[in-house]
């Protein structure tokens, strides 16, 4: 059987990492990037050589840009996420060119050091403000020769899944906490699990700390101030929780300033710290979504639905549920439409099932005021849709008949 080559590729606005699945340990193996520096997180830096125009990243474009052989360019996501253009050697570059170059050299590392450019899948975690530019990376990856069908991307919270999923099941038999902290961001991830029927549902949930960390712990040049009020945090949002696992990763945990509030919440709880969550996570989802283990889980973070909607119809005289929104589906994708005729009926049934309830719910939609026409004559078009993450809505709209007009009655409902 030929060996599958599962990447885990982590793209934080100032490191990045990479981790490749070892079939023989079956875990995912961080990669070292540079071979004389056994680097782990190479700096997202890149530079371009002025005698050659080669291009180079990570700290190999740092001791080239410190002997005044290259430009330095830094802020690679961030310039994207912003437009902002570089200039080397008064040629300008969009930030899409020096992804597309950066991203290349990530590539050529693969094929240097496991002798192939083969990729089964590589799955790809970006900052959650980037994942609206999915396009951009597809296209990207694209042209450099990995198709699209072999790319999968994850936000930070989804990697957070995929990862603990992987780890003993006492682990997160209980609630989860993530602290991620770089030098001008700070988030909190938390993630919960329901095992009341089949597949396991894993939920997280998100919060965005960048602010307060930065007008309080970031300018603040005592240490000791800093992990009060980082323990003070921690402590705010896991009161209340059945949190038992804590994991804090980010470089911005760097210099042990938070070692003595780690020690605190280590209280009834087991704490890991580490750089490599996101990579490994990442690396895990490529190899489960490959091999169809996956589907053992619903994975729900973010703008994710938790219900799945069905309506219930009749075809060849037999009663059919026909999905038209899946749990785990982001919310703003969710559209269904679809054209019906009514059989002496006033009303129009649906089935929610909730992935985190054992028991399913039933709700009627009462057409008040329905249309008068025969039977079977009454045709109308379904429409569902979210308004936000928590409401879904069905439209319905009158369609009129073999050439009769439509009364252009609409009725609404949310579910």
């Amino acid at each position: 059987m030929e060996e599958p080559y599962y990447y885990g590729l982590d793209l934080s606005w100032d490191i990045t990492q990479i981790s490749r699945y070892n079939r023989r340990t079956g875990e995912p193996e961080s990669v070292c990037i540079s071979g004389s520096q056994q680097e782990l997180l190479m700096p997202a830096v890149l530079c371009r050589k002025k005698a050659t125009g080669e291009w180079l990243m990570g700290q190999d474009a740092i001791r080239m840009a410190a002997r005044g052989n290259a430009d330095l360019m830094s802020g690679l996501l961030k310039r994207m996420k912003t437009g902002e253009t570089a200039a080397f050697e008064e040629r300008s570059f969009t930030p899409e060119e020096l992804m597309e170059q950066y991203l290349r050299g990530i590539l050529a590392f693969f094929r240097q050091c496991y002798g192939t450019s083969e990729i089964t899948r590589l799955a790809v975690t970006v900052p959650d403000e980037l994942l609206e530019m999915k396009a951009v990376f597809v296209k990207l990856f694209a042209g450099l020769g990995v198709e699209q069908e072999k790319l999968l991307f994850l936000s930070h919270s989804e990697c957070l899944m995929y990862y603990c999923v992987n780890t003993p099941t006492e682990l997160w038999l209980n609630d989860i906490a993530l602290f991620d902290c770089d030098e001008e961001n700070f988030t909190y991830i938390q993630l919960s699990s329901s095992r009341k029927k089949q597949p396991i549902a894993m939920l997280s949930d998100s919060r965005d700390f960048t602010k307060e960390y930065v007008e309080y712990a970031v300018r603040t040049q005592s240490p000791e101030r800093k992990a009060y009020w980082f323990y003070e945090l921690a402590m705010q949002q896991l009161q209340g929780r059945p949190v038992s696992t804590i994991y804090v990763t980010g470089t911005g945990f760097a210099g042990g300033w938070a070692d003595d509030a780690l020690r605190k919440l280590c209280d009834g709880r087991r704490v890991f710290f580490g750089q490599n969550l996101y990579t490994k996570g990442a690396c895990q989802a490529a190899r489960m979504v490959s091999d169809g283990s996956a589907k053992e889980f619903l994975f729900l973070s973010g703008d994710m639905i938790r219900e799945s909607i069905y309506l219930k119809l009749y075809h060849d005289s037999a009663e059919e549920y026909v999905e038209l929104a899946r749990a785990g589906m982001n919310y703003r994708s969710v559209f269904y439409q679809s054209r019906i005729i009514l059989d002496d009926t006033g009303e129009i049934e649906f089935l929610v099932a909730d992935a985190l309830k054992k028991e399913p719910l039933y709700e009627v939609m009462i057409l008040e005021h329905p249309v008068r026409r025969k039977n079977k004559t009454i045709k109308l078009e379904l429409t569902l849709y979210y308004a936000d993450r928590e409401t879904p809505v069905v439209q319905i709209r009158d369609l009129g008949f073999c050439g009769e007009e439509s009364t252009c009655r609409i009725w609404e409902q949310l579910l």
